[in-house]
């Protein structure tokens, strides 16, 4: 378990040498007046502390530190603005925050596989890789290390719901399948049944 976030002598905006204590792995909410303080403290101080350490780290220098004596245990952070509008229905929060495509450049190059021909472990990190020109478009290849079996290398689009190697062959990366279950005219209100899609099984419900 993370030690709590501890805040100490918060001056930044209106604070008023507050100290605050948050814990890790929770669902925090803060409430109060307009103007108390509360979008000053969580993006104005805390974020920003977030993103400079963050940046610090990979050698960024001369960000402007908050108005504060000491902010204690904290990690880099993401934020999602309350304003942050988008209809489109692929859109998550990974897709949001930009964080979606950091992890699919990860499986893409540290995924471990079993390979179809001896059932042995390989690793994208560690294997021989081998590249193919085919009608003008290159393929990347895996080599298994233990029976030297090739097979195409998963790249970051198979790790996408948005695109047609990633995406669910049912519900095509929406998560939703919608059918007509009873027919009727045009003049009459349709009925639908809804089924959602999730991890290999079909949810069904009437709307």
């Amino acid at each position: 378990m993370q030690k709590n976030i501890i805040i100490k002598g918060a001056r930044e905006g209106n604070l008023q040498n507050i100290n605050v204590e948050m814990p890790h792995e929770k669902l925090v909410v803060l409430t109060g007046l307009s103007g108390s303080g509360k979008i000053t403290l969580t993006m104005d101080l805390l974020f920003l502390e977030c993103q400079r350490r963050y940046l610090e780290a990979l050698g960024m220098v001369g960000i402007k530190k908050p108005d504060v004596d000491s902010v204690q245990n904290i990690a880099p952070a993401i934020l999602i603005s309350q304003t942050t509008a988008n209809k489109n229905p692929r859109s998550t929060v990974g897709t949001v925050t930009g964080i979606y495509t950091d992890l699919r450049q990860i499986y893409e190059k540290l995924h471990v596989r079993v390979c179809p021909h001896c059932g042995g472990t390989v690793s994208a990190a560690e294997c021989r890789e081998e590249a193919e020109e085919i009608d003008g478009e290159f393929s990347v290849y895996m080599i298994c290390s233990l029976c030297g079996h090739r097979m195409r290398k998963l790249i970051g689009g198979w790790f996408s719901f948005n695109t047609r190697e990633g995406a669910c062959g049912t519900c095509q990366g929406m998560g939703k399948c919608w059918r007509s279950t009873r027919k009727r005219s045009l003049m009459n209100r349709c009925h639908l049944k809804t089924e959602r899609c999730t991890a290999g099984k079909v949810l069904t419900g009437n709307t």
